[in-house]
């Protein structure tokens, strides 16, 4: 018989800020979202937020349910900050470094990186977008890429520009129904394309790199 998981403990509160100090061994994930602006759940430690997200999906907030999951692929709109059209693509199985990836993994990452895109522009009207990623050794982080929307007819060099300063001016309660809105039409537009047999295609003809 399967275990009863116990509910988590929880706390809301309108800045991420403002959350308690954990108690020794223990640490918060938070989403945006809940009774206030930002939900964040009391874990082990040692427990990351992709593992969090594997094990409690009962927990996941609407508008982080992955837009695209599909053979250890996942894109879903940012559970940190609550900036419309921003997406987080990342994968199921951790790798520490984008060279640790088998051939096949990264060529699939990276096609559907190109896909995202393509529906960010196609779909939702957003023409330009930073794409970051970094390496930490933190050992609870996967490697994983970011997609910053930059509204406008222009971008900004990326050297101008305070992602940090821009990604905390999205207010959760002004936001959500707006990256609801956005998922949906990102859903709608990969089941347009059918994105899912374009990916197993993709790995069929690339499998010789195996």
């Amino acid at each position: 018989m399967t275990k009863k998981k116990e509910p988590l403990e929880f706390y809301d509160e309108e800045k991420r800020e403002d959350f308690p100090k954990e108690p020794e061994g223990m640490r918060f994930v938070y989403f945006y979202g809940g009774t206030k602006n930002y939900r964040g759940y009391l874990v082990p430690e040692n427990l990351s937020r992709a593992d969090f997200m594997e094990m409690y999906p009962e927990y996941i907030p609407e508008q982080n349910i992955p837009i695209y999951e599909h053979n250890g692929i996942i894109l879903r709109a940012d559970p940190k900050f609550p900036c419309p059209g921003f997406y987080i693509l990342s994968l199921s199985k951790t790798y520490k470094a984008f060279d640790l990836l088998d051939d096949i993994t990264f060529l699939r990452f990276s096609f559907i990186l190109k896909k995202a895109k393509e529906a960010m522009r196609n779909a939702l009207g957003l023409n330009y977008a930073h794409l970051l990623s970094n390496e930490k050794s933190d050992p609870y982080v996967n490697v994983h890429f970011w997609l910053v929307p930059v509204n406008g007819t222009t971008s900004p060099d990326l050297l101008d520009f305070d992602v940090k300063e821009y990604l905390n001016s999205f207010i959760p309660k002004e936001e959500i129904n707006k990256i609801i809105d956005y998922n949906n039409k990102m859903r709608d537009y990969f089941k347009k394309i059918n994105l899912e047999k374009l990916d197993d295609e993709l790995t069929e003809k690339i499998s010789y790199l195996k």
